[in-house]
């Protein structure tokens, strides 16, 4: 029963003023019933009368009040209540109506009041939350930015430190120093394709044994052989890493070799050490693969200086030293002499009666010839001297720090070793040559003067009977019959 009345206010106010009302009723009924005992018959009529009265107007006070109370306490309430229900349920654009200027009233003013600010608090938090929501991808996007313009500084620096030489070894070399400075401690080799053998050769390092620097790798091996196999990044760590980096030093926890391409072909492979597999990430992976990019250019640029260099400097058909190549080591050599006071020599060497030679066997086999003296020429000479082809059949060597009797020697082992090779340009012949010998500044004071000596003791030698050396002496430049003219620049 009580449980009834406590749900409502209403209900608690119809108790509060109608139960008193009705016993104060009562009451006076009773006090009207005694008074009716010990009167008359119409006392009586009367109590009855008061009785139903008092009945009738209980009811009708509970009746208006129970109107009253719903009509301006609970359905007030009722709104009140709805509304705040949809504001727990996260609507905070609804308002209740407000009808009047009592308590209710002021409670529905406060509670819309309260509703706009929370309405304009989540506004603010939803405003914040996409401003968070923008800073964090500006963040993102900023460091991604930063990030980027790291990779393009570093690859700037690269290409501007491989642009400043075109020495294949100094490039090589310049990428391991960079390697080096951008993670202090940790292995890299600059591993260099040999398009003939299939082998990689290691052209620098960093954090390797000095010694693995130039040494083959068979094709194929390791993780920079398989590399090269698949044309694409690869990354190994664990047990596998002893056998996958070779002899390249200790072997680091993990490793990734990145082959670097040009135009389609792989010119070599990028060895680094990882700390572990996870240090190689998309953002390492692009670096690695431009980096990569850059070197095999540089290396392919490099390759192909060195391959017009070694054009501009060697005979196409012997592979020696050219003619421009040979007055310019003459050059070298006599500023020498003249700043230190050392002697040097130039010996004039040529095939005996190649004319007959040439065509006996062939123009062919003549060039066979030709390229089988020069080989021979090249490898009996001492590092330090020069052979050169200076036309037709003819060749020159160079002796640097040498006087004319050892220069003598030498031609003699030379004329010598010639004399019994066997030539297969011409199989069943004898090939000979004769050399003349000058010397600066023993025979000349100048390179015009020491060619026409050497080229006057080569006459010399022919006019002995050929196969023979002839070191230069006084009045051979006059000799009977010599009517050639010696150039001392290198053009033909």
């Amino acid at each position: 029963m009580l449980h009834f009345f406590r749900r409502s206010i209403g209900r608690k106010l119809l108790l509060a003023v109608w139960l008193p009302s009705t016993l104060a009723g009562l009451a006076g009924l009773y006090w009207l019933r005694q008074l009716a005992h010990h009167g008359d018959p119409q006392d009586e009529l009367a109590f009855q009368v008061a009785m139903g009265g008092l009945v009738a107007f209980a009811l009708v006070v509970a009746v208006v009040h129970v109107i009253s109370v719903r009509m301006f306490l609970e359905l007030p309430l009722r709104e009140l209540t709805a509304a705040m229900r949809r504001a727990q349920l996260g609507d905070f654009l609804h308002r209740v109506e407000i009808q009047g200027e009592d308590e209710l009233s002021e409670l529905a003013r406060t509670f819309n009041a309260t509703l706009a600010a929370v309405t304009d608090l989540h506004a603010l938090r939803i405003d914040d939350a996409a401003t968070l929501r923008a800073l964090e991808r500006e963040l993102v996007l900023k460091a991604q930015v930063e990030a980027r313009v790291r990779e393009l500084e570093m690859l700037h620096r690269l290409a501007e430190t491989l642009s400043a030489t075109l020495d294949l070894e100094t490039r090589c070399r310049k990428v391991a120093e960079l390697a080096r400075a951008r993670a202090p401690g940790a292995p890299f080799a600059l591993l260099l394709l040999d398009p003939v053998s299939g082998d990689l050769v290691v052209g620098s390092g960093a954090g390797i044994p000095r010694e693995m620097v130039g040494r083959r790798l068979p094709a194929g091996a390791g993780l920079a052989g398989r590399a090269v196999a698949a044309g694409q990044p690869l990354v190994i760590e664990g047990g596998a890493m002893a056998e996958a980096w070779l002899p390249l030093g200790a072997a680091p926890p993990a490793a990734v070799a990145v082959p670097m391409i040009h135009q389609s072909r792989c010119v070599g492979v990028m060895l680094y050490g990882l700390a572990g597999a996870s240090a190689f990430d998309a953002t390492e992976a692009r670096l690695a693969a431009s980096a990569a990019g850059l070197v095999a250019t540089a290396i392919e640029n490099a390759r192909l200086h060195q391959s017009m260099v070694r054009l501009s400097q060697t005979d196409n058909l012997t592979g020696v030293q050219n003619r421009r190549q040979l007055f310019a080591r003459l050059e070298a050599e006599r500023e020498r002499a003249a700043r230190f006071g050392e002697p040097f020599s130039l010996l004039l060497l040529d095939i005996d009666r190649f004319r007959e030679l040439n065509e006996a066997v062939g123009h062919v086999a003549g060039d066979a010839v030709l390229r089988q003296l020069a080989a021979l020429l090249a490898r009996e000479a001492r590092a330090v001297d020069l052979v050169a082809r200076s036309g037709g059949e003819e060749f020159a060597v160079v002796l640097p720090r040498t006087e004319a009797g050892e220069a003598a020697r030498i031609a003699e082992r030379l004329r010598g070793v010639v004399a019994d090779a066997v030539f297969e340009g011409a199989p069943g012949r004898r090939v000979s040559i004769s050399v003349g010998v000058a010397s600066l500044p023993q025979h000349a004071v100048d390179l015009a003067s020491l060619a026409d000596c050497a080229d006057a003791a080569l006459f010399a030698a022919k006019r002995s009977g050929r196969d023979a050396v002839r070191v230069f002496e006084p009045g051979q430049r006059e000799a009977h019959g010599r009517r050639r003219e010696v150039a001392t620049t290198g053009q033909p």
